[in-house]
């Protein structure tokens, strides 16, 4: 009985709509990325081993990346790569050839994230983990090319959905409980976000002025711990929505409260202030592009048919 419930779990079916959206907007996050290292004149210069003039010491190195084991290590073999993912990101994000796309972008990503590890940040690895799951899915099958050259999908498989859930809650946990710096505890007086946006090589504005309001500092950082550390509950969250018609007492007030919503309302201020307050690149873009999955389809389905209704 337990197997086949386990088996049901991941086994249901949905529209891909969301994964759809995801998708294009992990994309588009990933091909600014890389446009924006083109536009400072750096691909050379981070993807060409030092004996072709770049920075990476590519082949002191062991193992020596697939990439130039196979291609030479020039200046010419790093641009055809990055012109490779561009091109692979841009037939991902329109849905063309979505599952061979995918797997390309996974593929480059790895490798140039083994020819420059120290560029190799944790929402890279994260966006590469999204991909992955994205090319298993059928989410080429909506708002893509693959869906008009292959037919629409309007049922399919909703485990890459709950994978990308499970995962979102997994990295939130860790985040929270490795902040074991004494800032972000009482002993450090909850400084961390005020000592964060002193440092200017992360904050993205001056914040001396700050030092006037430093309670709301200390009570944000609590907030973001709190946040991060009740993702952990996340998974129980659906859970008792699945089993809704099971006694409890705590089961009836998650499904009547649904404390998620609010849960996801402060994810998406967190990121938001992130990106308003501190240099950290496609960071809290790119978590934005993934808070979609914590959106049913049928959910999308009534807001959208509520929208036309109403107009």
């Amino acid at each position: 009985m337990t197997w086949a419930r386990w088996v049901q779990l991941w086994d249901r079916r949905e529209d891909p709509v969301i994964l759809a959206i995801i998708r294009i907007l992990v994309a588009g996050v990933l091909l600014y990325d890389f446009l924006w290292i083109q536009h400072l004149g750096l691909v050379e210069a981070l993807f060409t081993p030092q004996e072709g003039g770049g920075f990476p010491d590519v082949y002191g190195r062991s193992p020596v990346p697939e990439l130039y084991r196979m291609l030479p290590g020039t200046a010419g073999t790093a641009f055809a790569v990055w012109t490779v993912m561009v091109v692979a990101l841009l037939c991902f994000g329109v849905g063309f050839l979505t599952p061979l796309a995918g797997l390309i972008v996974v593929f480059t990503s790895a490798q140039l994230a083994m020819v420059l590890p120290l560029g190799d940040r944790g929402i890279d690895t994260l966006l590469r983990n999204v991909v992955l799951i994205l090319s298993l899915s059928s989410c080429g099958r909506r708002l893509g090319v693959d869906g008009v050259l292959f037919g629409v999908r309007r049922l399919a498989p909703a485990w890459p959905r709950h994978l990308l859930i499970l995962q979102l809650a997994t990295m939130y946990f860790c985040a929270g409980i490795q902040k074991t710096a004494l800032s972000w505890g009482p002993l450090g007086g909850f400084s961390a976000l005020f000592l964060i946006l002193q440092d200017p090589a992360i904050a993205a504005w001056r914040f001396d002025w700050l030092a006037r309001w430093y309670p709301l500092t200390q009570l944000a950082t609590v907030g973001t711990l709190i946040f991060e550390w009740s993702a952990g509950l996340v998974p129980l969250v659906y859970w008792f929505r699945d089993t809704r018609t099971a006694p409890g007492r705590l089961r009836a007030w998650f499904n009547t409260a649904r404390p998620l919503r609010i849960w996801v309302a402060l994810g998406v201020a967190l990121h938001v202030g992130i990106a308003c307050t501190m240099s950290l690149g496609i960071f809290p873009w790119a978590m934005l592009a993934l808070y979609p999955a914590f959106v049913h389809p049928e959910e999308l389905a009534r807001a959208l048919r509520a929208r036309l209704r109403a107009r």
